[in-house]
């Protein structure tokens, strides 16, 4: 997060876990030039023991939640309300150093 806001602050106001639709989503970077994509990010941790040839499929699986989760939870609300039309969604999922991440641009 404080890498995201150190890179990126002079073009976009970011916060995190703040309420918006239907929950809270983790990161939010709304954009201070409306014709800049907005961007949400959704996190998701794997948990539990999971065998080696099975990681990337389980975070793939995760990663596509995280993402339907910022469209069911309807997150971007907030950016819509701020005019924002073009909106970078990514659902992120870790498990100890691997990741995966799932995104769309609407």
């Amino acid at each position: 997060m404080l890498g995201l806001y150190a890179i990126m602050n002079n073009h976009y106001r970011i916060t995190s876990n703040r309420e918006a639709g239907d929950g809270r989503y983790d990161i939010q970077m709304m954009p201070l030039n409306k014709k800049m994509p907005g961007i949400l990010i959704e996190l998701k941790v794997l948990r539990g023991t999971v065998a080696p040839e099975n990681v990337t499929e389980k975070l793939t699986a995760l990663s596509e939640m995280a993402l339907q989760q910022i469209d069911e939870k309807n997150y971007a609300f907030e950016m819509q309300d701020e005019g924002i039309t073009q909106k970078m969604k990514l659902g992120i999922a870790f498990y100890k150093k691997q990741a995966e991440i799932a995104y769309r641009l609407d």
